[in-house]
């Protein structure tokens, strides 16, 4: 698929998508792959290059990341928010972004690879 998008266009539109994540089409170790090595374009701080990947294809393996992921979610979740300023725009979008996150915990499993 190619989208007729500038870079500007790109980067300036690109938002957290955990809520749009397909979990029922399935995704070829190819292609996360070719993800991960476009990912590794990005800079990092100091140069430091401190890359950790791991790709699970094992269902059941998946599942037990994701119920540790979830309890541990949990607990931070439950924890006092950042303090803003008042008239801080983050403020109204933090439950939004508590909202996804919290998708993203409880769907977690479901990542086809």
């Amino acid at each position: 698929m190619k989208l007729n998008l500038t870079n500007d266009e790109l980067l300036s539109t690109t938002r957290s998508v955990r809520k749009r994540l397909d979990f029922d089409r399935p995704v070829e170790r190819a292609i996360v792959e070719e993800c991960l090595n476009l990912a590794l374009q990005a800079p990092t701080g100091g140069n430091s290059q401190g890359w950790h990947w791991i790709v699970v294809e094992d269902a059941g393996k998946r599942k037990a990341i994701s119920d540790i992921y979830r309890e541990n979610f949990k607990v931070y979740a439950s924890l006092p928010g950042r303090k803003f300023a008042e008239g801080d725009q983050r403020i109204e979008q933090m439950p939004k972004v508590r909202d996804s996150a919290m998708f993203l915990a409880d769907e977690m499993y479901r990542a086809p690879l």
